[in-house]
């Protein structure tokens, strides 16, 4: 299964306006080509990545409708992402608002104070720097492996490299991609398109070549798509879920009465063995082993 977690949904499109979907031109309909070609590359499970800026009130809703595409693309799992440019330490207070309006939580800092607050505090997901300009702070290793050891993921998107045709973008995305590889030690990093048109998207196997300029091999660019993808999504999942390290457990009434019932035939199985081996030594007891001191005592 590959994942990619970052597809710009458009600005200009809300809840009430995907009716568009149904006109030839508009775009959801070009958003429509962008996920089609995912699926036709492999990818099973996408999320929409809705960007802000600025200030943000605690009554911000979500303008993603995750599900305009589930009865066209079956078999694809879709998610609502929300990606927060830190600019001012006053932003994070509205994060935990946005929990349970968005399935995977994400910030952009901008100064390196924000990306230490972002590394060690913030209950956050994901960590996605705009790594084609070039960053106004260096990315150390004590930093950056704090998110690590708490789970957060780092993000690289590839698709700026292929939208502009401007050759500082791509030294700048080689160069600060490699950086961030070797801050992180090759860990916690995955790989998202960041795609607004069909032909930005690539494979996940391109993808994984295309890593190994910035220091990959075709395993860890592999699993930027695949399992490193897919632990964002259990954070995301867990994060929601969970407070305080209190966990809710979603178990089958069928799956709790077949482990009853397992236990209850256990015991009885137990029982019915502790009743036999009482018998049997009851009855040696009575009739002891020929050759033994009691059964020598008896006969003489």
């Amino acid at each position: 299964m590959f994942y990619d977690l970052c597809v710009s949904w458009p600005k200009a499109v809300t809840t009430s306006s995907a009716v568009e979907y149904t006109r030839s031109t508009g775009p959801i309909p070009d958003l429509f080509r962008t996920v089609a070609m995912l699926q036709a590359l492999g990818y099973t499970t996408i999320a929409y990545d809705y960007e802000v800026s600025g200030k943000i009130g605690s009554n911000i809703t979500s303008p993603i409708q995750a599900d305009v595409f589930s009865a066209s693309l079956s078999n694809m799992t879709f998610l609502s992402r929300i990606t927060v440019i830190l600019e001012d330490a006053a932003q994070s207070q509205v994060l935990p608002s946005l929990t349970s309006k968005f399935d995977i939580l994400a910030v952009r800092p901008t100064t390196e104070k924000l990306l230490l607050a972002a590394c060690t505090s913030l209950d956050i997901d994901l960590i996605s720097l705009d790594l084609s300009q070039r960053l106004p702070f260096y990315l150390r290793h004590r930093t950056l492996g704090a998110a690590v050891a708490r789970g957060i993921k780092f993000e690289i998107c590839y698709s700026p490299s292929t939208r502009q045709g401007d050759n500082n973008v791509r030294r700048n995305l080689i160069s600060n991609a490699a950086a961030l590889f070797r801050a992180t030690r090759g860990k916690g990093i995955i790989i998202s398109s960041a795609a607004m048109s069909a032909l930005e998207c690539r494979g996940p196997y391109d993808v994984a070549n295309l890593a190994t300029l910035w220091g990959f091999t075709q395993e860890k660019g592999k699993a930027a798509v695949a399992t490193d993808a897919r632990a964002v999504v259990v954070h995301a999942r867990m994060r929601r879920r969970s407070y305080k390290q209190v966990v809710e457990i979603m178990v089958d009434k069928d799956e709790v009465q077949t482990t009853v019932d397992g236990k209850k035939g256990r015991a009885n199985e137990d029982h019915q063995k502790r009743t036999r081996q009482e018998a049997d030594e009851k009855k040696s007891e009575k009739f002891p082993k020929k050759g033994s001191k009691r059964r020598r005592a008896n006969d003489g």
